[in-house]
Parts: structure tokens; sequence; C-alpha cells
């Protein structure tokens, strides 16, 4: 073996030991010129999703298709992640046209439905979908819709649904009778669900409802954006406000199965004014964003005195039915999905049975709670989550993800025929949207995954030579790191310092564990760009951030 070889060699079994030297000129790079080079969308939504006193200090982007971290995150600017559906459908409310070209994001959901209710609401991102509603003097009913229910498919973005064109037959059949925007985006980044559902319900974006990430600085310490309940979403949303105008008379709820859902409802009884609305979690937590799942409906504790868990949740029945249906959908009854032990997936509700036994139980929350039987307008919110595991589990180009799909388009016929029935049509309308995409397969898109665990280690090895025992790095997240500032200074280095030397990062340099990077390709870079995130307040590039 050649000495060169070697070198290879050991660089790509060991990644995390080797010294990353910085591209050529990258020590001298202008990291402004480096972030304004992305396209400006991306920088936008990058702004859009940070806030100083919560976000981290060191904004990263990888090539697109790369990423960083384990079990293919959703998170980023790129447009695989942000493009959602978003369709209104509510006969005698909203414009029976198809397709709208005119781009939208997902801080306009409270808005419209604000206009609905035609009540007083200031957005402080989002604006009113007009194009979808019918004006009240063009209508039939002038009153506002008795009932207005907004369902996320949790991840099934635009991505998800083109890579599984043929498994949604009811949505398309139902576009030309309702409004659906073809260039609809979640319009922050990251995208990930705590901050996407606050976007949701507050009509603002993370740099002003103070959701950042699943991971965020407050008070100098690395926290959860529910770990003590929902205090750290700073805005009020819709909900919140028109549900205390009315005197708490509306009906509010939410059926979802982890509390970082809740911020496309709201605060519940910790907001002043408010009372106890309607929610649940399949939670085994205490109050993390972690979204861990169980056997039974239930409230973490740290939410428990904010809204009320309905005590006939157990009691939905079908589930066992809807097992049994995923078990013989191929032919057999063998305890597998495919190739997968039902057992094995959280009893069958990690497959696609939990689909149709939570529209149930949205139905079954709908009825007995009379959601949209009186005069008084009443707001239900909806996350359905399978798409997601699924994304995360066996990815978006995964038979199973077909599956998932076909199950949630069938839910949705479902829902459809129940609120017909049980509201009345011509009395109700329907949101629909999803919170993020997903990551295509890897093996499709030819990403390279970023280990963090190098980074956080070359970036100690390279800046932290004190020898406190006090790490640089506090944090990696797919999107940003967080930076102990005092200890970097202290060590003679800089943000601007970190960020260049993130730029010169290769395939090799990042490999994980095990990962055999070939020759060819180990001095790819993996980054598009890394600065520190104050930087963008002051880009000529980007002047919304100066308005």
């Amino acid at each position: 073996m050649t000495f060169r070889r070697l070198v290879v060699a050991i660089a790509l079994l060991l990644p995390a030991m080797t010294t990353v030297p910085l591209p050529s000129g990258a020590a001298d790079a202008d990291l402004a010129a480096v972030a304004c080079s992305m396209p400006h969308e991306w920088l936008l939504r990058i702004w859009r999703g940070w806030r100083p006193d919560h976000g981290g200090n060191l904004q990263i982007v990888a090539r697109e298709p790369n990423f960083v971290g384990q079990g293919l995150p959703h998170v980023g600017p790129w447009d695989y992640v942000q493009d959602v559906p978003m369709f209104w459908y509510g006969p005698g409310y909203i414009r029976a046209q198809g397709s709208v070209t005119r781009p939208v994001t997902s801080a306009g959901i409270a808005p419209t439905e604000a206009k609905l209710l035609n009540f007083p609401f200031s957005a402080p991102d989002g604006s009113p979908m007009t194009e979808a509603l019918i004006p009240a003097d063009e209508r039939a009913n002038p009153e506002p819709p008795k009932l207005i229910v907004t369902v996320v498919w949790d991840a099934g973005g635009i991505d998800v649904l083109d890579a599984n064109a043929d498994a949604w037959p009811y949505l398309k059949s139902l576009i030309p009778k309702g409004t659906w925007y073809d260039h609809a985006t979640v319009g922050s980044s990251p995208t990930s669900t705590a901050q996407i559902h606050a976007n949701m319900g507050t009509g603002a974006f993370p740099n002003h409802h103070g959701l950042v990430g699943h991971r965020l600085m407050v008070g100098g310490s690395i926290t959860t954006p529910w770990g003590e309940g929902p205090n750290l979403i700073i805005l009020p949303t819709l909900a919140d406000l028109y549900d205390r105008a009315m005197q708490n008379e509306p009906k509010v709820g939410i059926v979802a199965t982890v509390n970082i859902h809740f911020g496309m409802m709201g605060h519940g009884a910790f907001f002043t004014g408010g009372d106890k609305d309607i929610a649940m979690t399949r939670s085994v937590t205490t109050g993390d964003t972690l979204t861990d799942e169980g056997f039974e409906w239930n409230l973490p504790r740290n939410i428990q005195r904010y809204y009320t868990l309905p005590p006939y949740l157990k009691n939905v029945p079908g589930f066992q039915e809807d097992v049994e249906a995923v078990d013989a959908a191929d032919g057999q009854r063998d305890g597998k999905w495919r190739t997968n032990d039902i057992d094995q997936l959280l009893g069958g509700f990690d497959t696609p049975a939990r689909t149709p036994y939570q529209e149930r139980v949205l139905e079954t929350v709908i009825r007995r709670e009379g959601f949209g039987a009186d005069d008084v307008s009443d707001l239900m919110f909806a996350n359905f989550k399978e798409i997601d595991y699924i994304s995360h589990i066996w990815t978006m180009n995964s038979l199973e993800m077909h599956d998932a799909v076909v199950v949630q388009d069938r839910a949705l016929k479902s829902l459809v025929s129940f609120l017909n029935a049980e509201v009345g049509r011509g009395n109700w309308v329907l949101g629909l949207t999803a919170d993020h995409g997903a990551i295509p397969d890897p093996k499709i898109s030819g990403a390279f995954q970023i280990s963090s665990t190098p980074i956080g280690t070359g970036i100690n090895d390279a800046f932290d030579h004190d020898g406190d025992d006090v790490p640089i790095v506090e944090l990696i997240q797919p999107t940003q790191l967080f930076i102990d500032e005092a200890e970097l200074q202290q060590n003679g280095g800089t943000l601007d310092e970190v960020a260049r030397w993130i730029m010169g990062l290769t395939e090799a340099d990042t490999a994980g564990p095990g990962v055999q990077v070939p020759a060819a390709e180990a001095g790819e870079k993996v980054f598009q760009a890394a600065f520190p995130s104050a930087m963008m307040a002051n880009l000529d590039c980007l002047p919304e951030a100066t308005q």
C-alpha cells in the first residue's frame, strides 16, 4: 500500500480524528457572501425560524440532498421539505375553483380561519387566503360556519404525495370542489413539528412566536418547547383570542398524539381568560418534545392543568379490527404488515391501523362534545402522524409509505361523510395541510448522511485548548449549532472561524461509525453554507431582516 493510500484508509476509518484543513480560500471566506449565495427564499426561511434569545448561534446548511443527523430528519430550508398541500373545502363557504397559483405559507391558516369566523385577528406574518373564501354577502348563509376543522397530515408534504401519486384519489377528487394552493410552503426553517404547528395557530413565524426548534435556548440552558407546558409560545393563537372573546362559549379541541401538535390550537387555560380546551396525547414522557407514543390516551403532567382529557377515549371501539385489516391486507393473517412484525410496532399503533382508529376518535370527540351543534362557531384541530412515523423508519419512497397515504386518504373520505351527516353539509369548513415534507430515500437521492459526532469532536479539538473540561459545542442540530461563546472566546476563537472550519468539512471527515466513503467522494464538501446566526440582521441580501 502506498503512503497516500494508507493516509486515505486511516482517514476513512477514523473520520472524527482527522485534522480538517479549510478549502482553498475558505480561511478568508466572506461569510456574508456565503449566506447570500443561497437562494433568497432559503435564507428568508432560515431568518424567519431564528431569534437571538432562543436559537443556535451558528447556522449550517448541508449541500442538498445531504442532511445532518440520524433518523432521516425533515429539517431545512429546501423546497422538498418546505412544500406542503394547502387545501380548503366547505360548500357554501369555500370557492370551488381548484388550483390557485399565489404563494402562501402555513402562517396564513389562522388569518384565513379568522376571516371565516368574521373575527378581527392580526397575524404578524400570515395573510388570509381570500381566493378560497366566498364573501359573506355572496353566501346563502352569511353566518360563519358552525365548525372549522384543521387537519394536518404530519410529514405529508408535496414530495410524499408526488412519490405516491396514485394513493390519494379522494383528496384529488375534492380539489375541483374546493381551493388548492399550488405554491404552499411551511415558510420557515427548521421544519420540525412544534414550531410549524405554532406557525399555523399564531399566524406568525418562529422569530415572532418563540418556538425556534425542538431544542432551544432559554435563560442560558437548552430546553424543549413543551418541557414546561405551552409557556414558550409567546404569542396567542387565533383559538386563544377567539375563545376568550366569545366568553369561552366556543368548543375548541385537538385530537393529536403528542403535545408538540398543540401549538396550532393554543394555550388552553394557561392563556389569561382561557379555559381547559379538549386535548389528548399518547405520550410516554412527562412533557418533553420527544415523540415517543404509548398505548393509552393521556395528558402529560405538566399540561394537565391547562387542558381537558375526555374520559371516554379508551372506549372508542374498532382498533383491533383495524390492526387485523392491516394484517390481512397482503392476503394472509400472519401477524405482519408486509414483512413487519405488528406486535413490535406498538401493538399495531405504528402501522396504518392507527389512522382509521384516530379518525373515529376524532368523530367521537366531535359528537360527544357537540362540536358544530349550535350557532356558536367551534374549532377542531387534528394531527395524523402515521406518514411522519413511516418517513423516519422506511422513507417516503417505501411500500409502507404508499400504504399509509392510501389509508390516510380513505380516512379523509370518512371524515367528510361524517361531517356532512353530523354537522350538516354547508355548515362546516375543512382546512388540510402538512407541517413539512420528508427526506427521500438516500439510496434514490444520493444524499450523504452527515454525522454530528465528528463535527462536535472536531470543533472542540480544533478550538478548545484551555483544558478546563468545558466544551465549546453545546448541541448540534440538523440546521444549527449551539456554541458556548464565552468558552470559545476564552480559547481565542470566533464564530466566524468555526463557521469557516465547518465549511471545509468533507464526506470523509463527517462519516458516521462504520461508514466507508469511496475514495473518489472522500473529499466532497458536505456543507453549502455555515455562518453566525446574528449575521442575518445585517445582510444586504436580506432586507426583510431590517424592515
